[in-house]
């Protein structure tokens, strides 16, 4: 029978080795967890890797890259940095490399939480264009960043080629437009002048009554204030601009395009009349000069299509986060052959009097701006064109600032001022 020291001796010796196996244990669950960790890691990789052949993917973890593929381990070879920002627009910092930029990039989306991250940055050496994007994963628990780098150089190239050709060939219609207008104009002014010539010779006969020379002096003052406005807005037409997109009004664009084409659709064989219904709405993201070339193209293309004559009504309306405007015409319609290529470049049915670049351009600029453009027969008569404009970037609320809330309690400064929904025939 063993004594009770050798029985404590005993319990110490079990307690020991019980603490040995116990941690040998956790040793050993831990490496299957990482092992199970690097293992899924790797098939993630591997999936993306088959479907992103191209693309360098790596998984950071722990302050630290864990895994790439070959193609990470050669990009960041063939970069030579710095590495400097391109997008997001207002990021300040430099990276000597691409580990190191990665590094950074993905300790900020897992410290801060955000489940995905889009960059873009360009090498100082190589003038080379890489896209990065970062999305935010949790593994066996702990937050990792998988990263896809791809080197865009080649597609933002043929983009800006694209963007260019695409700006020469909006110019070109900007310009034939813009002849067709003027000669349109010029015949308008042609019988302006030709009236007030005729009112000024009643304003040189000494014999006129009073009465008839007052009315001539009027009638010529109003002569030549319609020939200012149409110059005007030949003008403004003519007047491009930059092509970079800002906020613009589209009631005033409306109003503008059908104020231009007034005296066109004056000089037409058949009565044609424009009806606009466009009320107060929020700015869309876009560009002035192409928008007014696109609307301007619309209502000529409705008159047209209108050889009885008519009238073409546009209307707009806001439709969740969106801005919906619809040209209307009461002609002949489009049939499903038509239809199916309206939107092609060069595709025209004018013959040797359209270009068939209108709808084209119209179509690339409502893609551009990440809005869309359809069309349809009406029920009873004519072809509708819908267009849709997105409005997300100018609708999130904005907190007033300080002085603006205090302005606010003190009351209005003064008149509210601002352009109103209009409604107007031509």
């Amino acid at each position: 029978m063993a004594s009770a020291p050798d029985a404590e001796l005993s319990v110490e010796l079990l307690r020991t080795k019980y603490a040995e196996l116990a941690r040998k244990y956790a040793q050993l669950v831990e490496r299957i967890e990482h092992r199970a960790t690097q293992d899924l890691a790797a098939y993630r990789i591997g999936a993306l890797d088959s479907r992103i052949a191209a693309s360098a993917l790596a998984l950071v973890g722990d302050d630290r890259i864990q895994l790439t593929n070959a193609r990470f381990v050669q990009l960041a070879r063939l970069l030579k940095g710095p590495l400097l920002p391109v997008e997001p627009a207002g990021a300040a910092s430099a990276y000597p490399d691409l580990r190191a930029l990665v590094l950074a990039h993905a300790d900020q989306i897992v410290v801060e939480r955000k489940p995905a991250f889009d960059a873009r940055y360009r090498d100082a050496a190589s003038d080379a264009l890489i896209s990065l994007h970062f999305e935010r994963n949790l593994q066996l628990g702990k937050p990792v960043a998988l990263v896809i780098a791809e080197d865009v150089t080649d597609h933002a190239r043929r983009d800006q080629e694209l963007a260019r050709t695409r700006e020469t060939m909006l110019h070109r219609e900007r310009l034939r437009v813009l002849g067709e207008l003027a000669a349109a104009i010029a015949h308008d002014l042609g019988n302006t002048l030709r009236g007030a010539s005729f009112q000024l010779a009643i304003l040189g006969d000494d014999a006129a009554p009073h009465e008839k020379r007052a009315e001539a002096v009027q009638a010529v003052g109003q002569r030549v204030e319609l020939a200012s406005e149409a110059i005007a807005r030949l003008h403004d037409f003519a007047q491009t601009g930059s092509l970079r997109t800002a906020a613009v009004r589209l009631d005033r664009v409306v109003a503008q395009a059908a104020a231009l084409v007034e005296i066109d659709f004056q000089a037409a064989a058949a009565p044609v009349s424009i009806r606009v219904s466009v009320p107060e709405l929020p700015p869309v993201r876009g560009s002035a000069a192409e928008l007014s070339l696109l609307f301007v193209n619309l209502l000529r293309n409705a008159r047209d299509a209108m050889p009885e004559g008519g009238t073409v009504t546009i209307g707009a309306r806001r439709k969740n986060d969106a801005l919906v405007v619809t040209v209307a015409d009461e002609g002949i319609g489009i049939s499903p052959e038509v239809k199916r290529r309206l939107f092609e470049p060069f595709f025209t049915t004018k013959g040797s009097h359209g270009t068939g670049l209108g709808l084209w351009l119209a179509a690339g600029t409502m893609q551009r701006l990440g809005g869309s453009i359809e069309t349809s027969d009406r029920p009873r008569r004519g072809a509708l064109f819908v267009l849709t404009f997105p409005l997300k970037e100018f609708t999130r609320p904005r907190r007033p600032s300080a002085a603006r809330r205090a302005a606010r309690r003190r009351g209005p400064s003064g008149p509210a001022s601002g352009p109103r929904g209009r409604a107007r025939r031509a």
